[in-house]
């Protein structure tokens, strides 16, 4: 014999059931979401032990360094850029510490016949429309702003690709997920940003033709020279393609000209190998 409740009755009591499953639901989930969100916004409060100005609040930040404007990589810094990607002379006094591994890779791209590359071009980031990535995207040759909020500076070059460094406090993530400008968190030294990038792509570059092993950790020093010169002292260290830490220093100058737009698609006339030469409107 089967018993229950059936007919009204029945669709009454389901109906009660369900209301009371989604109401208790909807308290649990709402729960969740916002513990999920206090943490955020947690993580998200001044937490910077630093000494000194951090730039934790808009008063904190009126007392650092002023960078505004707009600031192009020097000629020197990028000529220097080139002979370290091109030179086929391993004594020049650019020459990167690479392992025979990463050099094998540099002489096969763009050190290749006597520094020009291979027949078919040198194969870099930057002719595909692709970021250069951490640490090359800081060689390019084109101008950045540095944009400073609270707990964060932006890094804006004309190419788009915007770097986020985190000055909050906070670590590096257990687990980053790998991106082309990685994950860098920074603290104030005075007038110096010190900026610690790890978690960038294999796709990156270290510079112009050459990616990185995709265990890049960089540390740069970031600071004003003087009114119109900006510095970039940089230590590249990753033992598969390093046998030394990689140290440089690029320079900028103040550019007044500003900012200019860069869409690389734009004018890019090589496409899947076929190169347009149709003249531009």
């Amino acid at each position: 014999m089967r018993t229950g409740v059936s007919g009204k009755a029945g669709s009454a009591l389901a109906g009660g059931i369900m209301r009371r499953v989604s109401v208790s639901t909807y308290i649990a989930v709402s729960f969740l979401a916002a513990a999920a969100a206090a943490r955020l916004w947690a993580a998200d409060e001044p937490h910077n032990n630093w000494p000194g100005e951090q730039g934790q609040t808009w008063a904190s930040i009126a007392k650092l360094p002023d960078w505004r404007g707009a600031w192009g990589l020097d000629a020197d810094s990028f000529r220097r850029g080139v002979q370290i990607a091109t030179s086929p002379d391993p004594n020049n006094p650019y020459h990167a510490p690479l392992t025979p591994a990463f050099e094998a890779k540099r002489l096969a791209n763009g050190a290749a016949n006597g520094g020009h590359g291979p027949a078919t071009g040198t194969i870099n980031n930057s002719a595909n429309c692709i970021p250069n990535g951490m640490p090359g995207l800081m060689q390019a040759p084109f101008a950045f702003e540095f944009v400073m909020a609270p707990g964060m500076v932006y890094v804006l070059p004309e190419n788009n690709s915007v770097r986020r460094i985190y000055t909050d406090g906070r670590p590096h993530p257990d687990d980053p997920d790998p991106s082309f400008n990685g994950h860098s968190i920074g603290h104030w030294e005075g007038s110096v940003l010190v900026v610690d990038t790890v978690a960038i792509s294999k796709r990156a570059e270290y510079f112009m033709g050459l990616k990185t092993s995709g265990h890049a950790h960089v540390i740069e020093r970031m600071f004003k020279k003087d009114a119109k010169t900006f510095e970039i002292d940089t230590t590249v260290e990753d033992p598969l393609a390093f046998t030394r830490p990689f140290v440089y220093t690029k320079t900028y100058q103040f550019s007044s000209h500003g900012m200019m737009e860069y869409v690389c698609a734009e004018n890019n006339r090589d496409n899947n190998g076929t190169l347009d030469l149709t003249p531009p409107e």
